[in-house]
């Protein structure tokens, strides 16, 4: 089989030879050192890690890094420019005596890079006090859509050049997150306040993220459609790793409105799998989940409470296809060799029967994390995935 057809096949909840193979459907995926501590390994230049400013950069494997470790996938982004976010325009920068930048939004969020850190991080949300409409109005408010902003012949030929080398397509037109909480509105604490307090506001607020993300994505539908295998369409972090930021209830008053609003204007544009993305204990609302469309969790973090490999095949893998599961905070970083492969083993016995499950880390690969560990866990999935 290619491994457009072993992706498609699993998709579709049928084994393939083998089970399907991820780096994690990012385009940042694994952290600097391990890159070059992986490309050492095989043999490989390590291209990537060129112009990364320091160990703490994340970088995304190279191609020669993904064929030799048996990736089935590619992502594929949108060709073209969307216009600048008002939300991020017309920020002011200030560096501290220890190297760290901070910079704040004229709509009074606050991020910083700590020194020698790589990625940004929201240090103060733009709303801090009471949730209220004249807030929301003023730090987002509704804009008309961007137009169709992708370049469309170069899209679809970035797709048909995967595709011609046998490879399946991920696109990304994520819409992330209803929750608003990455966006730098408000912070985990201040959304649930909200939840609790000022439910209809927080809604209005959601409703304009919607809004807002599926105008910017509509040009990027248009121009992939149903070229795009799976897209990684919907992502909303609903759940720390023991449960859920609210209850079940409030999740389907609140927020499962939102997310079937999301799921049904991707299927009116494509035939692609829906991915839905959400770390942590989501169990509970996996029924709703698969009520409303969605055809595949990611990235499936089996050590979160809940989430046993084996109970969520036994319940939801008629359903729902699953992709991810190896562990990025313990195993990956903390295990031996011998560890990582007995997880693989056991996430492809739990998991791939019948189809259903493409293996991948459950989040980008950490500093720290002995380069033998990320080789182990491919090999041993291409291999032990074999069927027959």
């Amino acid at each position: 089989m290619t491994s457009r057809e072993r992706v498609l096949a699993a998709l579709d909840h049928r084994e393939g030879d083998r089970v399907p193979v991820d780096i994690g459907t990012t385009d940042t995926t694994m952290a600097r050192e391990v890159y070059e501590g992986l490309a050492a390994l095989l043999g490989l230049e390590p291209v990537n890690a060129k112009g990364a400013p320091n160990p703490n950069t994340f970088v995304t494997p190279d191609e020669k890094m993904l064929e030799a470790l048996g990736a089935d996938v590619r992502v594929v982004n949108a060709a073209g420019e969307l216009p600048s976010d008002p939300l991020y325009a017309q920020r002011e920068e200030e560096v501290f005596p220890d190297g760290t930048v901070q910079w704040t939004y004229q709509t009074g969020m606050v991020v910083r890079r700590v020194a020698g850190q790589w990625d940004q991080q929201l240090y103060k949300p733009a709303i801090r006090g009471e949730l209220t409409l004249a807030e929301i109005d003023r730090v987002f408010p509704r804009t008309a859509p961007p137009g169709d902003w992708v370049d469309r012949p170069a899209t679809v030929a970035a797709i048909e050049a995967v595709h011609a080398r046998g490879l399946a397509v991920q696109c990304e037109m994520i819409v992330m997150p209803v929750t608003g909480t990455s966006m730098g509105i408000l912070d985990p604490a201040g959304w649930c306040t909200a939840l609790a307090t000022e439910p209809e506001l927080l809604c209005e607020l959601m409703d304009r993220l919607v809004d807002r993300r599926l105008g910017e994505v509509e040009s990027i539908y248009a121009a992939v459609g149903d070229r795009a295998d799976v897209v990684f369409g919907l992502g909303d972090d609903v759940a720390s790793q023991a449960a859920l930021w609210m209850s079940p209830e409030h999740y389907r008053r609140y927020v499962k409105p939102r997310h079937a609003r999301i799921v049904g204007f991707i299927k009116a544009r494509t035939r692609a799998k829906v991915i839905f993305h959400c770390c942590g204990a989501c169990r509970a609302i996996l029924p709703d989940l698969i009520e409303i469309g969605v055809d595949v969790l990611n990235p499936t973090q089996t050590a979160a409470a809940g989430m046993d490999p084996f109970e969520l095949k036994r319940d939801f893998g008629a359903d729902l296809a699953f992709w991810g599961g190896l562990d990025v905070q313990h195993l990956l970083p903390r295990g031996t060799v011998p560890d990582v492969e007995r997880a693989v083993k056991r996430h492809i016995d739990a998991l791939a029967p019948g189809g259903g499950y493409i293996l991948s880390p459950s989040h980008i690969i950490q500093r720290g994390t002995p380069p033998e560990n990320v080789l182990a866990m491919y090999r041993t999935a291409v291999d032990y995935g074999r069927r027959g």
